[in-house]
């Protein structure tokens, strides 16, 4: 169901082409996307809705309905796309909007998932799906939440059941822990 945008709403959608490269009128919200991304249960607006709120302009609706903040970035939506739609570059492009109009609505749950994922990016050199989605799963106290998603995706395989480590992983975590040591010393230049 492809929508078409009235003259009004084309103004979000170019200045997010103009931002991105990604062209959001070519989405017929299939909601791919949302099937697969593993925090779309937490989200206020899934990743398909968002898609059609930016085709219809609705700019205050996906600042208030937080799910921008709620994309750890795993580009889960990328890869299952039937049109190509960097959706990540999209909610980066609104993040950077939400920053430029000083908007800020994380959900309580952000951190917690942020931590998740880069523990995994930490300890992998890679985040992969399925421990993301459990962990994520089990810090917000819905182990069964959205189960019935997994079983398509691990029979297909689109979900590794065991991650390997990813070459250059250690390199990634020495990385990671200068960036820590950075930020520490920063936060104590402030305080």
């Amino acid at each position: 169901m492809r929508m078409e945008a009235s003259n009004e709403n084309r103004d979000l959608s170019q200045e997010l082409q103009g931002m991105t490269g990604e062209n959001v009128t070519l989405c017929d919200l299939c909601q791919k996307c949302t099937l697969v991304c593993p925090t779309a249960y937490a989200m206020g607006m899934k990743p398909h809705e968002l898609m059609g709120s930016i085709q219809r302009g609705e700019l205050e609706e996906i600042y208030w309905s937080g799910a921008i903040w709620l994309c750890i970035s795993c580009e889960a939506c990328n890869t299952c796309c039937p049109k190509g739609i960097n959706v990540l570059r999209l909610i980066e492009g609104l993040r950077e909007m939400a920053q430029r109009f000083d908007y800020y609505n994380p959900e309580a749950a952000t951190a917690s998932m942020h931590r998740i994922f880069l523990n995994l990016v930490e300890r992998w050199g890679k985040a992969y799906l399925l421990p993301l989605i459990v962990w994520t799963h089990l810090t917000m106290l819905a182990p069964f939440k959205d189960i019935e998603l997994m079983s398509p995706l691990l029979l297909k395989r689109r979900i590794k059941l065991i991650p390997r480590k990813q070459q250059g992983a250690k390199k990634l975590r020495q990385i990671l822990s200068r960036i820590q040591a950075l930020e520490r010393e920063e936060g104590a230049k402030r305080d």
